[in-house]
């Protein structure tokens, strides 16, 4: 088969985008866990929305490249315009965090630049699908989604990490009681609703 034909990658393409659809549906799942946890965290929300971003954006692909024509252009401009929008998002934020010192929270520089390039060959590929159709684009569509895959599975394997340490600490504490931390019972003072005197 011809590795510059779109048949000849159909296969890999249709496991990317289950892989793609499963792995974001999996990752709700770990978002309701402990949603409440998540919104009040920074760090939680980001790895969720990497999580949740980087799957969809497989998907995507997988289906720009699955959709028959004359429809793959629309579809192909789509992911070219998300790839490079995703692209200068994620290095605005990875310059402004880095060189104005503003909070980081969770993300190294090498997992920031392996997102960037990540979406840089989305978008690259996307946009030379639009017009080609050749082995390298395909390879290069793929290689974006191994990379996104990668990387939204280690964003969401951190955060059930973090959800199961919150829920243990959660759990051993146990109930609160009337006593402080010191194990000594702190006074209870109830309201006086009679006056002395009275019966």
């Amino acid at each position: 088969m011809d590795p510059n034909t779109a048949a000849a990658w159909r296969d890999l393409y249709i496991g990317l985008v289950g892989a793609g659809a499963s792995l974001t549906g999996l990752t709700f799942v770990a978002i309701a866990l402990d949603p409440h946890q998540i919104e009040r965290t920074p760090l939680l929300r980001l790895r969720a929305a990497n999580a949740v971003w980087c799957f969809v954006s497989v998907v995507f692909i997988g289906i720009a490249v699955l959709t028959p024509r004359p429809f793959a252009a629309v579809a192909a401009v789509a992911v070219g315009v998300g790839g490079l929008g995703g692209a200068v998002l994620l290095s605005f934020r990875t310059v402004r965090q880095r060189v104005f010192r503003q909070p980081h929270p969770g993300a190294t520089v090498f997992r920031a630049v392996g997102n960037i390039l990540g979406f840089v060959l989305a978008g690259a590929g996307g946009f030379s699908l639009f017009d080609v159709e050749q082995g390298w684009v395909f390879a290069t569509l793929a290689l974006a989604s191994v990379i996104m895959l990668s990387s939204g599975i280690f964003a969401s394997w951190l955060l059930v990490l973090q959800i199961g340490v919150a829920s243990t600490e959660k759990s051993s504490a146990g109930p609160t009681s009337p006593r402080g931390d010191s194990g000594a019972e702190k006074p209870v003072t109830l309201p006086v609703t009679a006056q002395q005197g009275q019966p």
